[in-house]
């Protein structure tokens, strides 16, 4: 990218963010259960009214219910609407609830969910996209069992935002926590100005981790090595370190496959990702595990631990330990309640360098899998700690078919909260729709995780192999780009700083604002030049480089 047009985009953004007069997205989010509720987001927005209450007989003629409904007027199309409410329970003491829309001819739809409980105010966020207009529909609410259950709610939000305040809202994030102002300072040896030196930057590397997944097909492949090399800095093997292709047979240990893509990954500096240890889902689980006795299973879970650790230590920087933990329990119910906890034990201190995840999906992707509510996820998260396990990470699979942003966003907010790295671990979207609509919908998920603060790194489920891919290929198998393909290197050119020249002003020097990540510069001055390197991490001060010529 030449300066001119970098001096461009800054001017322009920035006369657009003075004349902005939109709504600023509200990120707050709550996981604790409080006494009162707090005031509601954006001042309430444009619910305009309180909730009414419909009476409902019970089942067990032991009198009424109350159940809490907003009526929405005027639904826009082509709207984005942020949703927020604080919600009490009475009589149980605790039941998963659900926000859900009702407009006419369309399925009711899950807006978002929370764990409310009994004497206390619980925090839902979340919200729905509207793909044409309509002039009332209704947000009602429900327990994910269908049980009987009082339910009060307070502090009612909905904001709308246009797709135009949106993407600003994500744009002001990206300039915000992904890019950070730069001042080049030139002089001679005697310390004074040099103006007009010539000043050529270049990203050399992104510090924001993007990458996909691999399969074994790449050993060897050389096209498939230079393509994925050209684009990703960030790597997970698809299958190759998962239990049962490293020990299909019991003793039989073979890591062959996974030491030749270590290979590949170290021979290009590509951060790699440790996915996994265990598998929860008695699918995809060796065979030979299921007849073992407890105490047998114990032993063979040790052994795996120590011969992964022991091969891998300080190779991979994250371990998935124990997959969808959320949605099965094959090591809790053979090996007890604890069995999740003893394992990130055991591997931390294994491997203590590692950053250990919970990996599980249904997070972000909905909020009508019950197993996988975000609520559930921290719960889960927070009984580990209390455990004493070191458990640093948040993995979101989002497998996606249509996304639902403000949830996504709502969700993730919630996460934010714990002060845990959250990584998108395995985004796609899903093969039952035609490659230019999985091309849409995965640009939307993509700049919604990379604008978003809490968000460390994105991976991609799209490793290529004669026979595709999971769900969503980004090439076909001569390494041709598919719409998704397109999508991707748009965004990879969007998000880095690229190359370019300048000169430096009257006072010796030149700003610009670059993405995170690591730098070569080459000022030069007559016939006098210099070439250095620096990187540039996240703070809020501007970074001052001085070069000597």
């Amino acid at each position: 990218m030449k300066t001119q047009s970098i001096l461009v985009l800054l001017f322009t953004w920035i006369c657009l963010a003075s004349s902005y007069d939109g709504p600023l997205y509200d990120f707050s989010a709550y996981t604790e259960c409080k006494l009162q509720p707090e005031d509601p987001l954006y001042g309430g927005g444009v619910i305009g009214e309180k909730a009414f209450y419909s009476r409902r007989p019970t089942g067990d003629d032991a009198g009424v219910l109350f159940s809490p409904a907003f009526v929405l007027h005027n639904v826009t199309q082509a709207t984005i609407y942020t949703f927020s409410v604080w919600v009490k329970i009475d009589a149980a003491e605790s039941a998963s609830i659900k926000a859900k829309l009702m407009i006419e001819n369309t399925n009711d739809s899950c807006i978002g969910s929370v764990s409310a409980k009994r004497g206390c105010w619980s925090f839902l966020k979340g919200g729905f996209v509207s793909r044409s207009s309509h002039n009332s529909a209704f947000i009602y609410f429900q327990s994910s069992d269908a049980r009987d259950i009082d339910i009060q709610v307070r502090s009612a939000s909905l904001q709308p935002f246009t797709e135009e305040q949106w993407r600003f809202n994500q744009q002001y994030q990206i300039n915000t926590e992904r890019k950070r102002a730069v001042t080049i300072h030139v002089s001679d040896k005697q310390g004074g100005r040099l103006h007009g030196a010539t000043i050529k930057v270049e990203q050399n590397s992104r510090d924001f981790p993007f990458g996909s997944a691999i399969a074994k097909s790449i050993i060897g492949n050389a096209p498939y090595q230079k393509w994925f090399v050209k684009r990703f800095n960030a790597a997970v093997f698809e299958n190759e370190l998962k239990w049962y292709a490293t020990e299909a047979k019991q003793g039989q240990v073979n890591y062959t496959l996974a030491d030749k893509m270590l290979e590949f990954i170290r021979a290009n500096q590509i951060t790699v990702r440790g996915h996994n240890i265990f598998w929860e889902d008695p699918r995809y689980i060796p065979n030979w595990l299921h007849n073992l006795t407890a105490s047998d299973l114990q032993s063979a879970v040790n052994s795996r631990i120590q011969s992964l650790m022991s091969k891998y230590r300080n190779d991979f920087i994250h371990w998935d330990v124990n997959n969808e933990n959320l949605h099965y329990d094959f090591y809790d119910k053979k090996l007890g309640p604890n069995a999740t906890l003893d394992f990130f034990k055991t591997v931390h201190s294994s491997d203590p360098l590692a950053t250990l995840f919970l990996n599980d999906y249904n997070v972000v992707e909905t909020c009508s899998d019950v197993n996988s509510t975000v609520d559930n996820f921290i719960t889960k998260i927070n009984e580990l700690k209390r455990g004493g396990a070191i458990m640093d990470g948040i993995g979101l699979e989002s497998h996606f078919i249509v996304p639902n942003l403000p949830l996504m966003r709502g969700i993730l907010d919630k996460f934010a909260t714990l002060g845990l790295p959250i990584w998108l671990t395995e985004v796609d979207i899903s093969n039952t729709l035609d490659h230019e609509t999985q091309a849409l919908y995965l640009e939307q998920v993509l700049r919604e995780g990379f604008s978003h603060p809490s968000v460390k790194g994105i991976m991609l489920w799209t490793a290529l192999s004669p026979k595709g891919c999971y769900q969503m290929c980004l090439t076909d198998n001569n390494f041709n780009n598919l719409p998704a393909g397109d999508v991707v290197d748009k965004l990879l050119n969007e998000w880095q700083t690229g190359a370019f020249e300048s000169q430096t002003n009257e006072q010796g020097s030149y700003s610009f604002y670059g993405f995170l990540g690591d730098y070569k510069v080459t000022a030069q001055y007559g016939n006098r030049s210099s070439t250095s390197t620096f990187s540039l991490c996240r703070n809020d001060e501007t970074k001052h480089y001085n070069i000597q010529l």
